[in-house]
């Protein structure tokens, strides 16, 4: 059984979303002229991304514990 495949381990898959944040949809985000706050939009989008990957860490993390914590659970598996 992978890794991936065990409960208890789908919740990590989240952590591909500041990559998809990052890499993938900045090509899109080039090219938009709105400026919040006097700011260029691409560095709004990075520091947005900066707190998305902190709440989707802070997410895993919390997941990771509540599952350790199960009474049921073999945390060496």
């Amino acid at each position: 059984m992978a890794d991936s495949d065990k409960p208890g381990t789908r919740h990590r898959w989240l952590l591909v979303l500041p990559f998809i944040w990052q890499a993938a949809l900045v090509p899109f985000v080039n090219d938009v002229d709105w400026q919040p706050f006097s700011l260029p939009f691409p560095m709004v989008w990075q520091m947005t991304g900066i707190l998305l990957t902190t709440l989707v860490i802070g997410v895993v993390y919390s997941i990771d514990r509540r599952i350790e914590a199960r009474p049921d659970t073999d945390p060496a598996r």
